[in-house]
């Protein structure tokens, strides 16, 4: 199958799907399931030689703007002092969560893989951390659930991708997938961390002021075309990435930042640019999972063995909320919340990126690879026919509305 029939292809989903993609929203059949799957099914056909070079610099830049686009019209839709000020269940997710979930994702990896050395299985736990909301919309989406937990989940899945990256590149130097361009112990790694993270907020929060101030005061002004309104919002978005890339700060971060002070200076703004940010956002992140598809047959399927299974069902259950639910003790939310936050961390274009990110460094483990390239096509599959369904369920609960009040 040529470049010109793949393309095709996928115009055609983005038309077939459109079509009908308010019923299959709402149902178990979401957008990134479809791709996913439709890529699958032509990787499965043989009509089809596909495969992500893992030294491509451009589909790296690619899969990483388009997390970075995702992150900022996620964060353009929350309240930066609510994010701060308020949410509690989020940061003790991300300050206790996220490290336990590396912890235990470490330890099942050498139970599973006795073979492989901790760094590598670290390396593995850190790139299967960090969470997409997108794959789980109908989570975030219904406004019948309550604002706080969505305002959990959203802002998790945003922060948690640049919180994982320095035990990405810390496990793989490790690992030694990339070469470790400086030298140091944990205490030095603990100081890079911090300044990816640092960083990242200051770029983010300079961008995102910058250019919300700068498009508030021309519109007000009357010299602002309200047709290159949501082109230069878009702009801000790019601006807060590559801000952060010039001065070594997270450029995931920095979009998520910069997403959360443009919504505070443009408020009245946000509605129309969220959108617009989205549907960019949706385009180039169906896009990936499309690929993703494709290259599953080559990757996951093709090196299949059932220990990668294994891992990957523990990876989304037992790892997952079983972490969650330990950085939620003492928190006063019910079992069936922290069971619903717990359950909705699915794994999609962060841990994709990642991976890209190892390849464009050096060579990669096989057990790696696949294992994380299963978990995100069981992530797709399972929170997407979930989604819609328990979200409505968890909604009319009396843990819902006991815990839902911030």
């Amino acid at each position: 199958m040529t470049a010109e029939a793949l393309l095709a292809a996928l115009a055609l989903l983005f038309v077939g799907y459109g079509i009908f993609s308010k019923p299959l929203g709402a149902t178990i059949a979401p957008a990134p399931l479809i791709f996913a799957l439709g890529g699958l099914a032509l990787g499965l056909s043989g009509t089809v030689e596909f495969n992500l070079d893992p030294g491509s610099e451009n589909l790296l830049l690619f899969a990483e703007c388009t997390l970075a686009l995702v992150l900022f019209g996620d964060a353009s839709r929350l309240s930066f002092r609510k994010v701060i000020g308020m949410n509690a269940l989020a940061q003790r997710m991300l300050l206790i969560g996220l490290p336990l979930a590396i912890l235990f994702g470490t330890l099942a990896a050498i139970g599973l893989f006795p073979e492989m050395p901790w760094m590598e299985a670290a390396l593995l736990a850190a790139i299967l951390a960090p969470t997409d909301a997108a794959l789980g919309a109908a989570v975030v989406d219904n406004e019948d659930v309550p604002e706080r937990i969505r305002r959990t989940i959203i802002t998790e899945s945003g922060l948690n991708d640049g919180l994982a990256v320095p035990f990405v590149f810390l496990f793989a130097a490790l690992a030694g997938f990339v070469e470790l361009h400086m030298q140091g112990d944990w205490l030095f790694w603990l100081g890079v961390a911090l300044q990816q993270i640092a960083f990242g907020v200051l770029s983010g929060l300079a961008v995102g002021v910058i250019g919300g101030f700068a498009i508030v005061r021309s519109a007000r002004a009357g010299w602002l075309d309200r047709h290159f309104e949501t082109l230069a919002c878009l702009g801000v978005a790019a601006g807060s990435f590559l801000a952060a890339e010039a001065i070594g700060g997270n450029a995931f971060v920095s979009a998520f930042v910069a997403g959360l002070a443009f919504a505070a200076l443009c408020e009245e703004r946000t509605g129309v640019v969220a959108d617009f940010v989205e549907q960019e956002g949706r385009f180039f992140g169906l896009s990936l999972f499309f690929a993703f598809g494709l290259t599953v047959p080559v990757v996951a399927i093709a090196s299949f063995e059932w220990v990668y299974l294994v891992y990957a069902l523990l990876s989304l259950t037992v790892i997952r909320m079983g972490a969650v639910a330990v950085s939620l003790i003492g928190s006063g939310v019910r079992l069936p919340t922290i069971a619903y936050v717990g359950w909705f961390g699915p794994r999609g274009l962060a841990t994709l990126v990642f991976v890209l990110i190892v390849f464009g460094e050096g060579a990669i483990s096989e057990p790696i690879r696949a294992t994380a390239y299963l978990t995100v096509l069981l992530s797709i599959v399972l929170h997407g026919i979930t989604a819609a369904p328990l979200a409505a369920r968890y909604a009319h609960s009396k843990a819902a509305k006991a815990d839902g009040g911030d």
